[in-house]
């Protein structure tokens, strides 16, 4: 049970230092955000290989919670705003620090369900949700919020580049490039539901492990895009 988010860790880690490494040759922002993103999903990953190897508990739980379930999608889909849109960056970059600091807020003040907490394997969302406090239904909330409207910024930046691609008789790296992280970020985020179906938690951590191969493979596609593609702006270009 180990093996599957221990990889997970050590590859979006990996791929954290790769585009660590690429924004010191070629400061782009999305780099750095996307660098940040793959950062936080190691650290949310490596709280499951510590709750598989000796159970979870508050804090580890609180942890992964907050970056996987509140932050992740957000910052995936702001590295989206930097790559496709980057004059819109530094606003949605406060909004985000503002819904992620009251994600904090409640997840930090939220009661969690102890029995549910039990476990080597990676509690339910019923650990936050069973309790009724307002805490537990602003994290829920910004959870929600967070992963709807960055799931959106990262389809639609897909949809977005694929228009402009189609407009500009472009090289369709940029479209490739959006389509992988949506597909990576989809991948992540649905592996949770299916595992509640199902019940084989060998199916979420095998799904974390593809889906940020696939958002990597995506990363890389959008350092092989034309410069000249780095700014679409379909509306309004002649």
């Amino acid at each position: 049970m180990i093996f599957y988010p221990l990889a997970a860790t050590l590859i979006s880690a990996a791929f954290a230092l790769t585009l660590g490494l690429q924004y010191r040759a070629k400061p782009r922002p999305y780099l750095l955000v996307w660098g940040v993103a793959l950062g936080l999903y190691a650290i949310a990953a490596l709280t499951e290989v510590v709750g598989a190897a000796g159970g979870w508990n508050s804090l580890l739980y609180r942890t992964y919670y907050y970056l996987g379930a509140i932050v992740l999608v957000g910052v995936l889909a702001l590295g989206t705003i930097y790559l496709l849109a980057p004059r819109f960056g530094q606003p949605a970059l406060w909004v985000l620090l503002v819904l992620a600091g009251i994600g904090l807020a409640g997840i930090v003040g939220a009661t969690l369900q102890p029995g549910l907490l039990d476990t080597r394997q990676v509690p339910s969302v019923d650990t936050i949700r069973l309790e009724q406090g307002s805490f537990n239904v602003i994290a829920l909330i910004m959870a929600a919020v967070v992963n709807s409207v960055g799931t959106v910024i990262l389809v639609g930046g897909a949809a977005w580049s694929a228009y402009g691609t189609w407009r500009r008789h472009g090289a369709p790296s940029r479209l490739v490039a959006n389509i992988l992280i949506a597909a990576g970020a989809l991948i992540v985020a649905s592996v949770s539901t299916l595992t509640r179906l199902f019940h084989a938690y060998e199916l979420f951590y095998v799904g974390q492990a593809i889906g940020v191969l696939v958002m990597f493979a995506g990363f890389m596609a959008a350092q092989r895009a034309p410069s000249r593609a780095a700014k679409l702006n379909p509306a309004t270009s002649r």
